[in-house]
């Protein structure tokens, strides 16, 4: 007994030495980064503090439930010009079902151009070309259980690869949006990208595989080489917002001037928590500035290795046209060390 003790006492002691212990960073470890991208420019322009905005159609992305109170048939296109050449491109249709609620479907869609493929004997490019492909696509339901309350859920299908090799899944996307009716405060949550494992499959990976090497009278057989499961970047979302001014404004009260401040945190399985923070002012239901900061540190990082903190700003213009209704929105992001980024949005209502 005394020799087990002493054992455990030693592992213990030694668990707290320097160099006999090491923290796990979960940076990296979840496939499908592309869903972590964001979309829309008015979203993007708050610094991403987007899961309480309801009646957006890019809500599709953002807190499913948010769709719900979208009165009228909407389409939205968005296109999100990134570092490295890369493109990230967003496209919804929402139709209202009165008392209901709203059914919406959506497609995200990153492109990488195409990158020349390169061997160990043509280093310098073999005059063949690939692409990652990286897309999901969802359908989407929520309506209103209370005045004030509105839940939403989508379905959506999940695939990335390149050349021969690729992976697919289905997920979930969870959301709720709470009008609380304190001090013009909304609440809203979201659960997304709740789903199966990403395994890379295709041709690449079959191979002729002999089970007894050392028997001159064996024949090779077909194999397929296993590869390792990676989790989607589950990410779960809590924000508020007020409005400062406007019908509710908890400043002033005023009809033609909104001003209204959104906070929100987000905690993935695969980075540190941080969180992000946007405020907008609306001039009679026409133009639109926006200013925010997203990425913020909430949990410590040892390494400070994830800092991500950056500004972001932009604005819209709204007009309803004997048509339909137009909007249109711009946003500018910086990425720090990978560059800047704009964002286009354009979405029709009918």
């Amino acid at each position: 007994m005394k020799k087990i003790i002493s054992v455990l006492l030693l592992i213990l002691l030694m668990s707290y030495l320097p160099g006999w212990t090491q923290d796990i960073s979960r940076v990296g470890t979840a496939a499908a980064q592309f869903l972590k991208l964001g979309v829309g420019a008015r979203a993007a322009a708050l610094g991403e503090a987007a899961v309480t905005i309801p009646g957006e159609i890019t809500g599709l992305y953002w807190n499913p439930s948010s769709i719900a109170s979208i009165d009228r048939t909407s389409f939205v296109v968005s296109r999100k010009e990134l570092y490295a050449g890369l493109s990230y491109n967003f496209i919804g249709l929402v139709q209202p079902l009165g008392q209901a609620g709203a059914v919406g479907i959506n497609a995200v869609y990153l492109d990488s151009g195409e990158m020349e493929i390169t061997t160990l004997q043509n280093p310098e490019g073999t005059e063949s070309y690939f692409s990652w492909d990286a897309y999901a696509i969802g359908l989407t339901f929520s309506r209103f259980v209370t005045d004030r309350l509105a839940l939403g859920g989508t379905v959506k299908y999940i695939h990335e690869g390149a050349y021969h090799v690729n992976a697919q899944t289905i997920a979930i996307d969870l959301g709720s949006l709470l009008d609380t009716g304190v001090l013009g405060m909304k609440l809203g949550m979201s659960l997304t990208n709740f789903g199966g494992q990403m395994n890379l499959a295709g041709p690449t990976f079959e191979v002729n595989h002999d089970r007894w090497p050392n028997n001159p009278g064996n024949i090779n057989t077909s194999a397929m080489l296993k590869t390792e499961g990676y989790p989607l970047p589950l990410t779960f979302r809590i924000g508020l917002s007020s409005q400062l001014l406007g019908a509710e404004g908890q400043i002033a009260r005023s009809e033609k001037n909104i001003m209204t401040i959104a906070v929100d945190a987000y905690d993935p399985n695969d980075a540190l928590l941080r969180s992000n923070v946007g405020i907008e002012y609306i001039w009679n239901s026409i133009l639109s500035l926006r200013a925010g900061f997203r990425g913020i540190s909430v949990e410590e990082d040892e390494f400070d290795t994830y800092d991500t903190a950056s500004y972001t700003f932009g604005g819209g213009l709204k007009y309803d046209f004997n048509f339909g209704r137009v909007v249109v929105d711009y946003a500018f992001t910086d990425f720090k060390i990978l560059g800047t980024g704009h964002m286009f949005t354009i979405a029709l209502g009918f």
